[in-house]
């Protein structure tokens, strides 16, 4: 239970109320039964009432007024009372009517007052020692002795030292306990402090893992897909890789049969060398023997040549020997005419000239048998001779078709033997290549293998990367708890009073938001100064609206940015100051803010170039975006300034930012890993950019 002083201020209060009705109710019905009894007046009892009960609503109007937790209120019982109790005592004759305070004087001890228990302790005994004093002056209540009174008066001075020492000892426990709280309290204050601290650290921290946990994740998306992508193209290389083994495997075989054929070539060409060498040497034997038949055959020309021109003498001849025998004919026909006219003297002659006659004819026929013999004889030799000279043409044809053969031949029997070297030369190539091959083949058994195992790898990497990608999510998940859990820490810890306006810093963001129905509007600002109990802060209110300090029908909602946490307060009262800037305004919060963790954003991945300039120094850096969201961003950049720049400020510049209004952005650098020389630095904006986040909403679908 929560302490409250004034809870249990208006808890005594009404303690001691209770006790006081029902002592005055208690006392009110027993005068009441004596006055019927005729032991006292009407006027006294009506007296008796007015003492008891004035008082008494007396009281109740103080604590309407006052509040149930006024300190005004004890007194009020102590002297109402007090007047009442007096009044009884002096008017009775009973000797135990000094006990009527007691049971409210007891009361009295809930407020822990010991001077205010010594007065009432000190004017109750001079209640009874008036009360004794007019007892032995005037002699009212003669039926109480003096001893009574003395026993009145000790039991009243006992029951006060006892009272007071009760008093006394409440207070040393309670100061001790006050003291050994107040310790604790400092403690645990300093405990809670470093706790917040914690708390920001560990917020920072998970803030940290969470942005590293949403890039690897991003990562581990890519390279999920990438392994998607190499396992399909290893799929495909795999199946080319054995299509190609069992190409290689054909090739091979291939290789084989190609070899043995050249092996076979081999042979056939150094056969054909040999043939071709051979039909050489027998071609240059037909050559010389075609040579001899020409040279014979011109012989055989001449020959003919010679005979013709014999045979056209002869032919000449023989006409000169028909003409002779035309002759002979004719003198023998004329010799014999003549011998008819000689009569007998020319009968030897006729008889002459019938034989030289008949020679004649004989001759006649014989040179006409000599010339169709001739004749033939032309005939043929004409046949002959053209069949010679043919022979000869054809021998000619033959001697430079052979010569050209020759040549061929020679010319085949060098390509012969220049092919025979090249194919040699080939066979040693597909020697060479048939081991290629082989090698190849054993190589991409070897690379099959290989595949093999990539595949295996492949789909293991797969395998590892989907783990990875779900740790990152159980990871980001586990954040979130953490998360909500340091926020329900940072929550309570707000609602405890651990968490105030006191961690407001100069430089912090401010938001203020006016609540006037239709009126209402939001104004940004920084804090410019921390004060007890407030800040004045810069605000730049919205054009068409200001600050109505008088204006009691505005509420203003106060929220600072203090680092990942969001202090808000539902009312805060806000003032001018004098001689500050009209800008300047004085906010101050009466209560604990409610404390939530800064709402967290998707990050978008971006490329964009971008130059950082760092607060303190005013140095500028050239580095290149990894992504950004409205809460914050994370860029890359090369130098080692930035290896130990966690907790530095910085204004990111980025101007080809589709953004125009985001293309300036003020960080707080909060981590930065070294990746080989280039710095991951990642940064938290003091306040989030409502335009980020609707070009992120709009841009990007990634989580």
């Amino acid at each position: 239970m929560e302490y409250n002083e004034s809870y249990f201020k208006a808890k005594s209060n009404s303690k001691a109320r209770t006790i006081w009705l029902i002592l005055i109710a208690i006392m009110t019905l027993s005068y009441g039964s004596e006055t019927s009894q005729g032991l006292h007046s009407a006027r006294y009892y009506i007296t008796f009432l007015l003492m008891a009960w004035v008082p008494f609503f007396i009281g109740i109007l103080v604590l309407k007024i006052n509040g149930k937790a006024s300190s005004i209120y004890k007194e009020v019982v102590a002297v109402g009372y007090g007047a009442f109790y007096t009044y009884v005592i002096l008017t009775t004759d009973s000797a135990i009517a000094f006990g009527y305070i007691l049971p409210l004087t007891s009361m009295l001890i809930l407020f822990k007052d010991r001077k205010y228990m010594i007065r009432c302790g000190i004017a109750n005994e001079i209640i009874v020692i008036v009360h004794l004093i007019l007892h032995n002056i005037y002699g009212i209540n003669p039926n109480i002795s003096t001893n009574d009174y003395y026993l009145q008066i000790s039991t009243i001075l006992l029951c006060y030292i006892c009272y007071v020492v009760s008093i006394d000892h409440l207070n040393q426990s309670d100061g001790a306990l006050v003291n050994s709280i107040k310790d604790n309290l400092n403690r645990v204050v300093t405990t809670v402090g470093q706790v917040k601290g914690a708390s920001s650290s560990i917020v920072d921290g998970v803030t940290v893992v969470r942005e590293l946990a949403d890039e690897n994740k991003q990562g581990a998306d890519s390279v999920v897909k990438s392994m998607e992508e190499l396992t399909q193209n290893n799929d495909i290389l795999y199946n080319k890789t054995m299509s190609s083994m069992d190409k290689t495997s054909d090739i091979n075989t291939q290789v084989e049969n190609v070899a043995s054929l050249i092996a076979e070539m081999v042979n056939l060409i150094q056969e054909s060398i040999e043939h071709a060498n051979l039909s050489a040497e027998e071609l240059a034997d037909v050559v010389s023997t075609t040579n001899t038949m020409a040279d014979l055959s011109s012989q055989v020309e001449q020959v003919l040549e010679n005979f013709k021109q014999d045979f056209d003498m002869v032919k000449e001849e023989t006409g000169t020997i028909e003409g002779i025998t035309f002759q002979t004919n004719l003198l023998a026909l004329n010799a014999s005419i003549e011998a008819a006219r000689a009569g007998a003297a020319g009968k030897g002659f006729a008889v002459v000239a019938d034989q030289i006659q008949g020679l004649s004819v004989e001759t006649k026929n014989s040179s006409g048998r000599i010339r169709d013999a001739l004749t033939h004889l032309d005939e043929t030799s004409g046949k002959m001779t053209q069949s010679i000279t043919q022979t000869l043409n054809l021998i000619q044809t033959t001697r430079e078709k052979l010569t050209l053969v020759k040549d061929s031949v020679a010319s085949i029997t060098k390509d012969s033997t220049t092919l025979g070297e090249n194919i040699k030369v080939i066979d040693g190539a597909m020697k060479d290549v048939e081991s290629s091959n082989q090698d190849m083949v054993d190589n991409m058994k070897q690379v099959c293998d290989t595949m093999d195992v990539m595949t295996k790898c492949i789909n293991q990497s797969d395998d590892v990367s989907r783990t990875m990608l779900s740790k990152y999510e159980e990871s980001a998940v586990n954040v979130n708890k953490i998360e909500t859990i340091v926020g329900k820490l940072m929550g309570e810890l707000g609602t405890g009073g651990f968490m105030g306006i006191g961690d407001a810093k100069p430089g912090m963001k401010v938001v203020l938001i006016a609540k006037n129905g239709s009126s209402s509007f939001t104004a940004h600002g920084e804090v410019t100064a921390s004060l007890d109990g407030g800040i004045t802060a810069r605000l730049h209110v919205p054009s068409g609206h200001s600050i109505e300090i008088k204006n009691k029908n505005f509420t203003y909602e106060l929220q600072i940015s203090v680092t990942n946490a969001l202090y808000i307060w539902e009312n805060a009262d806000i003032s001018t100051m004098r001689g500050q800037a009209s800008d300047i305004y004085k906010i101050t919060v009466a209560t604990n803010p409610k404390v939530i963790n800064r709402r967290k954003y998707p990050r978008m991945p971006l490329s964009n170039k971008c130059t950082i300039t760092v607060t303190q120094t005013g140095r500028q850096y050239n580095g290149q975006m990894i992504n950004i969201s409205a809460g914050g961003f994370a860029f890359s950049v090369r130098d080692n300034f930035f290896a130990s720049a966690i907790g530095s400020d910085i204004t990111l510049s980025i101007p080809d930012l589709p953004v125009a209004s985001a293309r300036e952005l003020e960080g707080h650098i909060i981590r930065s890993t070294d990746n080989e020389s280039v710095f991951i630095v990642g940064c938290r904006m003091p306040e989030d950019n409502t335009a980020i986040e609707q070009y992120v909403r709009s841009n990007y679908q990634g989580e």
